[in-house]
This record gives structure tokens, C-alpha cells and sequence, in this order.
């Protein structure tokens, strides 16, 4: 028969040799999960063993490739503890305040008797009938000039006021406000009104009936002024600068009355 070829020969010795070694690293890496850094050294022993059959004696040649894999396996995370809810940090909540998320827009800032007022932009309540550019008739019950509130609202809030404390005396059922952001709210009388001025009213002939289109208020201008007012009036503007609205007669004593009976339940402690 031929003789077999020298190399056939030495390379089945070194397979047979390295049979052993692969079975070893099998058995390693399926019972030894836990065991990480012994199958990391098991894999560097390999490579330099296998480095020395197949490539002449020089690990060089496989090293790198043997390192590269170690080090991607000791940047593997290792296994993060679960903690207990109450453990765990809890994140602050800033609570931003009713009042602070809320704040009015500032039309513009004024002097009232030597001190700042700021006057705002904010919601006028439905029951205070508020029409824009309107300025409504009657006989002033609180003097508007000098009588400075920060907003319309405010000064429908002080007619209601007053109506309830002069129930029977004028009370208050017209309001009219100044909240043009030039300073002044341009009238045919001789008066400088300026920025904040609320004119509190009484129509006593006024029929009590807020719909302005059935009822019989008094009304001194609304909307735009026309050509012919302005030709003869020079300093007049284009729109009535005022804000007016009405407060029937009446609307405030259930108001009134359950806010005296709240009083009292405080005061009985209930």
C-alpha cells in the first residue's frame, strides 16, 4: 500500500489533540452561565493553544480576534437587582399655584392717588351684561373720576356691591369703566377721564330688563361714533372707549341672603 503523506498525519494528531480541549469548552459554557471570568480565561487558553497548533507557534495571529470577543463580553451589563417601589427614588412634582397659572394680563400700569395700579385684561361675569364701546346714561351714585378699579369686572363688582348696601336708595344698576390703554376715555363733557375711572349709575326709568334689545335703557353713545359726530367733535375717536353694562334690580338678594346664612353656620360651628 502507499504511505500515508507526513502532513495528513501531524494534522490529524493535532485534531485528535484538540478534541479534548473542544469538548471542555462545551461542557464549560453550558453548565458555567455564572461562571464568566473562568470562561473567559478558558477562551484565551484556546486561543493560544489553538494559535499554536495551526499557526506555527504564533499567537499572534488569532490573539486579536480572541481579545475583541472578551472584551465585548466584559462590557456585557451585569444583572440589575429589582429594588422594592418603596426603594425606588421618587420624582418631585412642581405644583405651579392656582393664582400664578391664572394671572391676568396687564393692560397697562397707571397712578391711583400716588400709587401704582395695575390695570388688567381678564373675564367680565356673564350677569354683569357687558357691552364694549358703549357708555350708558343715569345719575352718578359714586363719582367716576378718581374712583379707579383695576378691571371691568371690578367695577361691575362694586355696583353689585353697592347695590346691595343702598337697596333702597339709588342703588347702583348701570356701571361704566375706562379701560382704554392710552390713559384717557374721551366725553362731551369738560372732564378729563383717564385709565381705571368706573362710573357707578342709577336709571330709575330703566325697566330692569337686561336684553338691550327690548329694553328701554338710556344709552349715551355705543359702537363707532359717526362721520358727521367726529366732523363736529375733532377730538373725538373712531370707537367709544368705555365699557358699560347693567345690573337689574333684585339679582343680588339671593346672592346676599345665602352668603348672611353662610355666615352664620360658621359662626354656629356647623
Amino acid at each position: 500500500m502507499f504511505p500515508r503523506p507526513k502532513s495528513t498525519g501531524i494534522m490529524g494528531q493535532r485534531l485528535a489533540a484538540a478534541a479534548p480541549l473542544a469538548l471542555f469548552l462545551c461542557l464549560l459554557g453550558i453548565c458555567s452561565y455564572a461562571g464568566r471570568d473562568q470562561l473567559n480565561a478558558a477562551i484565551k487558553a484556546s486561543g493560544v493553544f489553538i494559535a499554536a497548533q495551526f499557526g506555527q507557534g504564533k499567537p499572534s495571529a488569532v490573539a486579536p480576534a480572541t481579545q475583541k470577543g472578551t472584551e465585548t463580553l466584559a462590557k456585557l451589563p451585569a444583572a440589575v437587582e429589582a429594588k422594592p417601589s418603596d426603594q425606588l427614588p421618587k420624582i418631585e412634582q412642581k405644583v405651579v399655584p392656582k393664582e400664578q397659572a391664572a394671572t391676568p394680563k396687564v393692560l397697562v400700569e397707571i397712578d391711583s392717588k400716588g400709587k401704582k395700579m395695575q390695570i388688567l385684561d381678564v373675564p367680565i361675569p356673564e350677569d354683569c351684561y357687558p357691552q364694549q364701546h358703549a357708555d350708558y346714561a343715569g345719575d352718578a351714585v359714586v363719582w367716576g373720576l378718581g374712583h379707579k378699579q383695576a378691571s371691568a369686572a371690578d367695577c361691575c363688582a362694586a355696583c353689585k356691591e353697592h347695590q346691595r348696601a343702598h337697596p333702597n336708595d339709588r342703588p347702583c344698576n348701570i356701571w361704566v369703566w375706562c379701560g382704554d390703554p392710552s390713559g384717557i376715555c374721551w366725553t362731551m363733557d369738560i372732564h378729563n377721564h383717564t385709565t381705571g375711572d368706573c362710573w357707578l349709575k342709577h336709571q330709575a326709568k330703566w325697566d330692569n330688563n337686561p336684553d338691550r334689545s327690548k329694553s328701554n335703557l338710556e344709552v349715551n353713545h355705543e359702537g363707532k361714533f359717526s362721520a358727521e359726530f367726529r366732523s363736529v367733535h375733532k377730538t373725538s375717536p373712531e370707537l367709544v372707549p368705555w365699557v358699560a353694562g347693567v345690573i337689574p334690580a333684585g339679582v343680588n338678594k339671593p346672592a346676599a341672603a345665602a352668603g348672611k346664612q353662610r355666615m352664620q353656620r360658621l359662626r354656629r360651628g356647623v
